[in-house]
């Protein structure tokens, strides 16, 4: 059985611990705040229960054989003593179980040598409280294809939680960036979960922003099209309306946001590579005033 070092045991984090706890993994829970056990409720009012108590003091570190950063992106400085302490000769990888598209460059300065997997997540957890978790629906890692991939995907057999390999990582993390900056700020900017998505209105901006993410991306290297923004925005009306976004929970919570990672990143890259971002760059103004009001 492995040890796993979860650095940020929220709602992705704890949601992937306890579904690794149950092929008998150890795993070690590294958070701010302690408490004595993680416990996921899915829809159907089934419960399951990690219960581990969580370590507060970084100097409770321990080396894992995987360690798993599931912090928010703007966190993972403050998250640099637990990596670089959980991290050794043994380990076999760092997992970033993060948004955005910068994974490997953000981690690298703290791990070392240990090889970063960056993973895409699709899971529909919202943390309600410490260690209290609401699963709404979706458990995937989509990572790199290779060895490290197969032993990730190995650690969950026979669990509901899924690791996806990819050929072809840059596109799929582009792909992804799409809902991060349509869906993500138009919950969080209007204090609204999924349905607000339905709102012809809000579909028109969410579409333009999904362009010029597209269009950043294929410059960046990615396979896509631009002309695919309606569809993948439209098809977000298909998701469960009662579902919100980390964006949406961290506005809610009265909490800094992750805009940085997400909208900022589009406006970053889109900058270096000569392509305009004129509507995410006005999100991004809107999202780091309402962020900063919480700070």
């Amino acid at each position: 059985m492995a040890r796993i070092v979860v650095i940020g045991p929220g709602s992705i984090g704890g949601y992937f611990a306890v579904e690794a706890a149950r092929n008998g993994h150890e795993l070690v829970l590294c958070t701010r705040s302690a408490f004595d056990e993680v416990r996921v409720t899915q829809l159907d009012g089934s419960v399951r229960t990690l219960p581990v108590a969580a370590r507060a003091d970084v100097a409770d570190a321990v080396e894992g054989d995987w360690v798993w950063l599931a912090t928010k992106a703007h966190q993972t400085d403050a998250a640099g003593e637990w990596l670089r302490r959980s991290c050794g000769p043994m380990t076999r990888a760092v997992v970033v179980m993060q948004n955005g598209v910068e994974h490997e460059a953000r981690v690298r300065p703290y791990v070392g040598t240990t090889p970063v997997m960056p993973a895409i997540v699709l899971c529909g957890a919202e943390a309600v409280a410490p260690g209290r978790i609401v699963h709404h629906g979706f458990a995937n890692l989509e990572v790199p294809s290779g060895p490290l991939a197969r032993e990730l995907a190995a650690l969950f057999t026979g669990t509901d939680a899924a690791v996806v390999e990819t050929d072809d990582f840059t596109t799929a993390m582009w792909r992804k960036l799409v809902s991060n900056v349509t869906a993500s700020p138009m919950t969080a900017l209007t204090l609204q979960r999924l349905g607000v998505m339905h709102r012809p209105g809000i579909q028109r901006l969410a579409i333009g922003l999904a362009q010029e993410c597209l269009r950043v991306g294929a410059a960046a290297g990615a396979v896509l099209d631009p002309a695919d923004a309606e569809a993948m925005v439209l098809g977000m009306t298909r998701t469960n309306p009662q579902m919100g976004s980390s964006m949406l929970y961290d506005r809610l919570a009265k909490r800094a946001m992750e805009h940085e990672a997400l909208t900022g990143a589009v406006v970053r890259v889109g900058a270096e590579l000569g392509v305009a971002t004129p509507l995410n760059s006005a999100i991004l103004a809107l999202l780091s005033a309402v962020s900063d009001a919480h700070t």
